[in-house]
């Protein structure tokens, strides 16, 4: 693997990767540990109150915020490679303004509406305002991300993983207090909106470390960033941003969609069965998940690596093809290679650490799972959309494949109930191949360009 990616930095991709890789290991072993404690001390009924809870919140959130982090990153790592500092100022207070802006409409709106959506599909008006409550404490998000755009900016990429697994054990811990004290849900809630401010104050921490290391990489003063947060423009990482949102909502915001339906099928709660399938769905799910993080390394490591080199050498875009396949040719054999292993593996699990109640979500990961067999090829995308300036064409065809998946989420609950809707959003993973095919095109065509320019022949030297 060394070998092959020697052209991104020698071996420092591949450090910053495996680094990475550590950290996502353990933060998805606290999600895991999370969701084995709520299943035993809320049980499947308020386990599944929980998600829906959370799964609003999350796709709220995304609508407004997902997508800004990554943009910014892009942007400040071409600053750092240029080694300037008052692009570096401008991006940071860009996606502060626009984050403490978008996240305090989402935060009013969450509140206003949030518990009569939940009163309406799920007869739970008490799910919608637990979901508005992490709305709000989702307001601290924007401090964590200006510590995560100048640690991935910068490649620190073994202060990030500190603050991360940092973090994650500060989620658990806070979420264990509040289970063993007999706090129910609303401790779940309040011990998440403790974490995000606490974590908030943990990134300010982190962020002054890094001021205080290296001076080529370390991020401007806090007090530059505020001061020009009236005056920064959001135009261009809001633009950036929002077609990355788009670019993800596939990947993101569609799987999400079955959390949500579960719960409201008339089938299930005339039963009085909805949160419960909602739960064993959901530790299906993040079962499933916690294994697809294993290419998240690799996609954090990529996008800030070629915006440094792009930033300081003239390499261009159009001749990283041979790299960008291979990287995601190593990814995809090594996630297809992890998925087969883990379904006796998380038998297992399921059946010991869960116990009774969740026979079920052992069935839905097998479905789940299936695609991850797709995403390590997949973790490129994003990568070459933002350096190829074509985020408006990803846009384009992720619509028309997010129309498909939806279609195809909704017809699965519809016709066959959580086990329709599990495989339907496996094929979600799957979709994401057509790009794929469209990246080979475009690196065949350039290629092809460039062997038919030609090139002046050297001058005569005296």
């Amino acid at each position: 693997m060394r070998k092959q990616l020697k052209e991104l930095h020698g071996r420092k991709f591949v450090r910053d990767t495996l680094v990475l890789q550590v950290a996502t290991f353990i933060q998805a072993a606290s999600y895991l540990l999370t969701s084995v404690l709520t299943k035993w001390y809320l049980g499947m009924h308020d386990m599944g109150r929980w998600n829906a809870a959370r799964d609003l919140f999350s796709v709220a959130y995304f609508l407004v915020t997902m997508g800004v982090v990554s943009a910014t990153v892009s942007r400040y790592s071409e600053g750092v490679g240029r080694q300037d500092r008052a692009s570096c100022v401008a991006a940071l207070a860009g996606m502060l303004k626009l984050g403490l802006v978008s996240g305090a409409l989402v935060t009013v709106a969450a509140f206003l509406f949030g518990p009569a959506i939940s009163q309406h599909y799920y007869s739970d008006r008490d799910v919608g305002h637990y979901a508005a409550i992490l709305c709000f404490a989702g307001l601290f998000e924007v401090v964590r991300g200006i510590t995560v755009v100048a640690l991935q900016g910068t490649r620190q990429m073994r202060e990030f993983a500190w603050f991360d697994i940092l973090s994650s054990l500060l989620r658990l811990g806070l979420v264990f207090g509040a289970l063993a004290g007999g706090w129910g849900m609303p401790g779940v809630v309040w011990a998440f909106v403790a974490h995000m401010a606490l974590a908030g104050g943990m990134a300010l921490h982190f962020y002054g470390r890094a001021r205080r290391g290296d001076p080529r990489l370390a991020p401007p003063p806090l007090r530059d960033v505020i001061a020009a947060v009236p005056r920064a423009s959001v135009v261009a990482i809001f633009g950036l941003s929002y077609l990355m949102a788009l670019n993800k909502g596939m990947n993101t915001l569609v799987p999400m969609a079955g959390g949500l339906l579960i719960p409201g099928m008339e089938s299930l709660k005339s039963t009085g069965d909805a949160f419960k399938a909602n739960a064993a769905y959901k530790i299906g799910y993040v079962l499933s998940w916690g294994l697809g993080l294993a290419m998240t390394g690799v996609a954090q490591s990529l996008l800030p690596a070629l915006g440094v080199r792009m930033g300081r050498t003239d390499t261009p875009f159009e001749a990283m093809g041979g790299l960008l396949k291979r990287v995601s040719l190593t990814a995809g054999t090594l996630m297809v290679g992890a998925t087969l292993l883990s379904v006796p593996v998380m038998y297992l699990v399921i059946r010991y650490l869960y116990g009774a109640g969740a026979e079920d979500s052992f069935r839905y990961y097998c479905w789940l799972t299936a695609g991850n067999l797709f995403i390590g090829f997949t973790c490129v995308i994003d990568a070459f959309y933002i350096y190829s300036r074509r985020l408006k064409l990803a846009v384009r065809i992720n619509f028309v494949l997010a129309a498909m998946a939806m279609l195809g989420i909704v017809l699965g609950a519809k016709l066959y109930g959580p086990i329709g809707v599990s495989a339907a959003v496996a094929l979600t993973d799957s979709l994401g191949l057509v790009h794929l095919v469209y990246m080979w095109a475009y690196f065949r065509r350039a290629k092809a360009n460039a062997a038919a320019t030609p090139s002046n022949p050297d001058l005569p030297h005296d």
